[in-house]
């Protein structure tokens, strides 16, 4: 289970405020590796009647030409980035998942986050809103997807506040909760946290850090063991992409 907990630095800008501590659920496991041999065979089809549909269609075909492979709509989400402040589409910033729009879930452009979206993510505390409130929260943006070379699924999240300091203050105050959880470096990223837990035969990386104006969280989730530079690689790529577009 995964937990924000407002900060001492959080605490001086309320006034002495409680802390909130407040449940986020984190996304379903994915099975990468059934999902991606259901992809080949074919979803929905099944046994002898799919076979014998897949001939009659081939049998009532007319010898006409194939047609030609519609192409891949391009992304008009456009972002631009300077001195730590990103503009734009918060989404544009979201690292492009390795295997292409079809391993995305939902929107391949990413999603974007209200604050009632982050708010009710994060538990539906009215700490938590007037923790965004506080810290001039400007929106969210979020994308998961199926990574097939690592086995596993990724989800990134991005938070956008008023400034480098609020972003800082919000990935001061964001703990984990319950047992288990392992603390391990990020290479290069000496600022960020990260950490590890397994448990019920699933894999969970969670590694959190700020770039900017802009708080990232990256979870890395499987049914096997992960190598830790998965992560590691991901938020080294995911900080260049905000620090530089």
């Amino acid at each position: 289970m995964i937990v924000t907990a407002i900060g001492a630095s959080y605490l001086v800008l309320a006034a002495g405020t409680a802390a909130a501590v407040v449940a986020i659920a984190s996304p379903a496991p994915i099975d990468v590796a059934e999902a991606l041999a259901s992809a080949s065979t074919g979803a929905g089809a099944s046994g002898a009647g799919a076979v014998s549909a897949s001939a009659n269609a081939a049998a009532s075909a007319s010898p006409s030409a194939s047609p030609s492979p519609s192409p891949s709509p391009k992304s008009t989400v456009v972002g631009s980035v300077k001195d730590g402040t990103h503009s734009g589409d918060l989404r544009y910033f979201l690292l492009p998942p390795p295997d292409g729009p079809s391993s995305v879930q939902g929107d391949p452009d990413g999603n974007k986050e209200s604050q009632s979206d982050v708010v009710k993510e994060y538990g539906g505390s009215s700490d938590v809103k007037s923790a965004l409130n506080q810290l001039g929260f400007k929106g969210g943006a979020q994308r998961t997807y199926q990574d097939s070379t690592m086995g596993a699924n990724v989800s990134i999240e991005l938070l956008q506040f008023d400034s480098s300091g609020d972003a800082d203050n919000w990935m001061q105050g964001f703990q984990l909760n319950g047992n288990g959880w392992t603390s391990f470096s990020i290479p290069g990223e000496s600022g960020a946290t990260a950490r590890e837990k397994n448990a019920d035969n699933l894999d969970s990386l969670i590694g959190v850090y700020a770039e900017g104006d802009t708080f990232y969280q990256i979870t890395v989730y499987g049914t096997q063991t992960l190598p830790h530079s998965d992560l590691a690689n991901l938020m080294t790529a995911e900080h260049g992409r905000l620090a530089h577009g």
